[in-house]
């Protein structure tokens, strides 16, 4: 018991040591960057993400660092993880505009049907766990008011409680279902960056193969399959195909 005890109270003890350590770079990092020390900031931002600690301020940040030295890979990058997190961070999609008006490729989104808008847009409301978590709560709260509709003896009371309950079981269910949808959308729909410089997109995995057309740094790419050394990546105007593994860094 007292090794049991022992064992808590320093996990709890480096827990907070980690935590307390990771806000003092983090305010560090921010003060690098009032200073116009963006190299530094850079550094201490990164630092946490060793640490194990990820979040939308810390990417945020780190891709406002990078903006200000002009390493345009790189800040499109983070700030698409702060939106991985939170996708209806305002500052963040400004930021990520900014970044996106400065790269030399302008890709055009094809086209998508107002149902899949909407869709979209209701999906991008709350994150994964949120989703989760309120569908969770509206199950916890269906079951009390199904006890209470169960032990109800007024025929009128029954009734209420039995429609309020089913209602909630139906919401809770579409938010769990959403939450759920919304986390397998993402382990399938792999994204990444470009960091090449300028990279050849080609017809086949292979540098005898037709080159179809070129792109540049910080072109947002999606992933539809890999293949050793090469990987086959789509566009957002439909365009795809096969450029090297290592001229990109995934997203996700």
């Amino acid at each position: 018991m007292k090794k049991t005890a022992i064992l808590i109270s320093l996990f709890f003890t480096v827990f907070v040591f980690s935590q307390t350590k990771n806000e003092v770079k983090f305010q560090n990092g921010l003060e690098f960057y009032n200073n116009g020390d963006y190299l530094n900031a850079i550094k201490e931002f990164s630092e946490i993400l060793v640490n194990g600690e990820h979040s939308v301020e810390l990417y945020f940040n780190l891709g406002n660092s990078y903006y200000k030295i002009n390493d345009l890979p790189n800040s499109v990058f983070y700030y698409e993880k702060a939106l991985k997190i939170d996708p209806n961070n305002v500052d963040v999609k400004n930021n990520l505009k900014y970044s996106q008006n400065m790269l030399i490729d302008k890709i055009e989104l094809l086209p998508s049907d107002q149902i899949s808008n909407i869709l979209v847009n209701i999906s991008n409301l709350f994150s994964i766990n949120q989703w989760l978590s309120i569908g969770i709560i509206s199950i916890y709260i269906f079951l009390i008011l199904f006890i209470i509709y169960f032990f109800k003896s007024d025929s009128n009371s029954k009734k209420k409680y039995f429609i309020f309950s089913s209602i909630l079981f139906s919401i809770s269910i579409v938010f769990i279902f959403i939450g759920v949808s919304k986390f397998e959308n993402q382990q399938t729909k792999i994204e990444a960056i470009i960091f090449d410089k300028k990279i050849d997109f080609r017809t086949e995995p292979n540098f005898r193969s037709e080159i179809q057309f070129n792109l540049h740094e910080g072109t947002k790419v999606k992933i539809k399959e890999e293949l050793k050394e090469w990987v086959l990546v789509e566009l957002n105007n439909g365009s795809n195909g096969w450029i090297e593994l290592n001229s990109i860094k995934k997203i996700n």
